[in-house]
């Protein structure tokens, strides 16, 4: 009851801008992970019209290092300093790279305060800039001292904020709240008083039901260029984004790193693909971007980084589902460990003992195909061919030894989450990724009912979990071959 009065409390804050009382500022349940003290500060878009308009004798350079526009030079220091910047013409140029010589620009069109990292575009009293070794981008926090705080338009704000930028000096537990054309010194929240320069704020990675709503809410503000994720993809649009990748991204790891980025979001679901329409038993599509479940995930994402085209994505998906390509319940790879892994030889291999070496061990389960489908109430005549139980041993990195190898993990592995129970070897799978700061991500389809969604967790987070957990045991690690 308390966490549903809780929810409801930050959504009518979220909904209708009230202003609350001090005494009634929202207190984060287990959906909301407190992250710690943190030390603010503000940044802002510089205009050119707030300085001199002589001389204009500094030059503002594009990556190719031509001349995009002169000007005052305290203009521009302050916009490399700041990183975005308006022009008398009403241009907006931003920070793209540092050289040995200064900074380099570009014009931006359709983001009129700028971009953050990722082409996120920056949203005034929305976005923040934060180390992205401590909080991941693209995150949702809540802090409740901006909770109340009016803007424009006789609109108080939630606490809620979008991780969407990087600053040189934002280290650790520091962030910058993006301002828009106000000052740092003279904005909307140091005018409260609630929120100063230099002063200590509580922050809150938000995860659940007000992670989705926030990014719902300001998707189109943020989104730069409107990139579809996989899920709200037609055929044609995956045909042609498969074309795209083939053209830029060279290896099979940056092409599951970057397919499985766009799966981000995608909605949960159980049991979500079958052998179609006509099939005697699961009558589910045969593929569907638009649900997954931690296998199916893996699998759609393994078949778009080794295909050329949608057609051959499809034909690859089904090789990777189903032992031989027979397309049938009882061919379907039910096991990770038993089947699904053994079945794709072709494709994959356990890559355990590559990775953990002395760190590894061995468990062994015994696995009932047939009481398996009879649960599924597949009629016994159908299994006469069904192999017998079948005992199997397989090497793993056991909890206590994961951050021992987390240094060997190059990105893009398929890991299988290994259960204390008997019978089942996997009880979750996902994939490693590497992000563009470096940080190793484990990226996967959520089945926990505040989540349901493919979402990311750092590595380190996901080792704490087990580590917490009673029911695993370790990881199992899957490697694509190099040559298929």
């Amino acid at each position: 009851m308390k966490k549903i009065v809780l929810m409801l409390f930050g959504l009518v804050i979220f909904l209708y801008g009230q202003n609350p009382s001090e005494k009634n500022i929202f207190n984060p349940d287990s959906d909301y992970i407190y992250y710690g003290k943190h030390k603010s500060s503000f940044y802002y878009a510089v205009q050119e019209e707030n300085f001199p308009d002589s001389p204009l004798s500094a030059k503002m350079l594009d990556t190719k290092d031509k001349t995009i526009v002169l000007v005052h030079p305290d203009f521009k220091r302050k916009a490399d300093l700041e990183g975005t910047a308006r022009l008398f013409d009403g241009r907006i140029l931003n920070y793209v790279s540092h050289k040995k010589d200064g900074i380099r620009y570009q014009v931006i069109e359709g983001a009129n305060y700028g971009l953050g990292v990722e082409n996120y575009k920056l949203i005034p009293y929305r976005t923040i800039a934060v180390d992205p070794h401590h909080i991941l981008i693209g995150s949702v926090v809540f802090i409740p001292q901006a909770v109340g705080i009016p803007l424009s338009n006789c609109i108080y704000h939630d606490g809620y904020f979008l991780a969407h930028d990087v600053g040189k000096v934002i280290k650790g537990k520091r962030i910058d709240f993006f301002v828009g054309f106000d000052k740092d010194t003279n904005n909307s929240f140091s005018m409260s008083g609630k929120i100063l320069n230099a002063q200590q704020v509580d922050l809150y990675i938000v995860h659940g039901i007000m992670e989705r709503t926030i990014n719902l809410k300001y998707c189109l503000q943020y989104s730069w260029k409107l990139n579809k994720q996989l899920y709200e993809m037609t055929a044609s649009e995956l045909d042609t984004i498969i074309a795209y990748v083939n053209r830029t991204k060279k290896t099979i790891r940056e092409k599951i790193t970057f397919y499985s980025k766009r799966s981000k979001g995608t909605p949960y679901l159980l049991f979500c693909l079958g052998e179609g329409p006509a099939a005697p038993y699961d009558v589910d599509p045969q593929i569907d971007f638009g649900r997954v479940d931690c296998m199916t995930f893996c699998e759609q994402i393994l078949a778009l980084s080794i295909s050329r085209d949608y057609c051959e994505m499809f034909k690859n998906l089904q090789k990777i589902r189903y032992k031989d390509g027979q397309i049938n319940i009882l061919s379907r790879n039910h096991y990770t460990v038993a089947d699904w892994l053994p079945n794709n030889s072709w494709l994959l291999y356990n890559a355990s003992e590559e990775i953990g070496g002395k760190y590894c061990t061995e468990m062994t389960k015994t696995i009932d195909r047939k009481a398996f489908f009879l649960g599924q109430f597949i009629p016994e005549i159908a299994l006469k061919n069904i192999m017998p139980s079948q005992s199997l041993t397989v090497k793993y990195v056991p909890i206590e030894n994961l951050l021992k190898i987390k240094n060997l993990l190059k990105g893009g592995e398929i890991i299988s989450l290994l259960s204390k129970a008997e019978g089942i070897f996997s009880s979750h799978m996902g994939i490693i990724v590497k992000d563009s700061w470096g940080n190793l991500i484990f990226r996967h389809a959520s089945s926990i009912e505040k989540n349901r969604q493919v979402m990311d967790i750092k590595y380190d987070e996901l080792v704490d979990n087990l580590g917490r957990s009673n029911s695993e045991e370790g990881i199992l690690f899957i490697r694509v071959k190099e040559k298929i």
